[in-house]
């Protein structure tokens, strides 16, 4: 029960920052007001995000994570650049050709008895100064080895988007709270 509300503390903590207070929503789609405010630190990546941006990017990205999650890797290749950059959470820093990172995927699938991913929300998002588009999911992922012990993990990742394929990918993952 402590873990159910944890995530969906979680989930409402991420949604209540990522949404436009209500009299904005009456408004339409007007742009939000150029942020003029002075802070404390200097985003050494950017700070002048658009969100929502472009949710075609987010289906792509969602797309692929159900097509790992049921083990269909060679579906994916249509949505992968040629040269893909990928960081995971254990550490692996990976940059080469797209079919060699889904050879990893394979394997990766291959050495389980099943993986489920339980979306908690994702977000597309333009990076105005670097004209770039992101997609972030956080999720609760459920992998069982052969063996039927399942490993349960909070994830985040961030997914760079240019001209229709993924480009880079990076992993966070957590052990669930016990």
């Amino acid at each position: 029960m402590k873990k159910l509300i944890s995530a969906s503390l979680l989930g409402l903590a991420l949604f209540a920052c990522n949404s436009k207070p209500n009299s904005d929503l009456s408004q339409g789609s007007e742009a939000l007001a150029k942020d003029t405010l002075h802070y404390l630190y200097t985003a050494s990546y950017s700070s002048d995000i658009a969100v929502p941006s472009h949710p075609e990017n987010a289906q792509k990205v969602l797309t692929v994570w159900k097509m790992f999650e049921k083990n269909q890797i060679d579906s994916m290749r249509p949505y992968w650049a040629d040269t893909v950059i990928y960081h995971d959470a254990s550490g692996l820093n990976f940059r080469g050709p797209a079919e060699t990172l889904l050879a990893i995927a394979r394997d990766d699938v291959k050495s389980l008895d099943s993986l489920r991913f339980d979306i908690s929300t994702w977000e597309s998002a333009h990076a105005n100064d670097r004209n770039e588009d992101w997609v972030r999911i956080w999720a609760r992922e459920k992998r069982y080895s052969p063996n039927g012990k399942a490993d349960t993990f909070l994830m985040q990742g961030n997914w760079l988007v240019k001209d229709g394929k993924i480009i880079y990918f990076d992993q966070y993952k957590a052990r669930t709270p016990k």
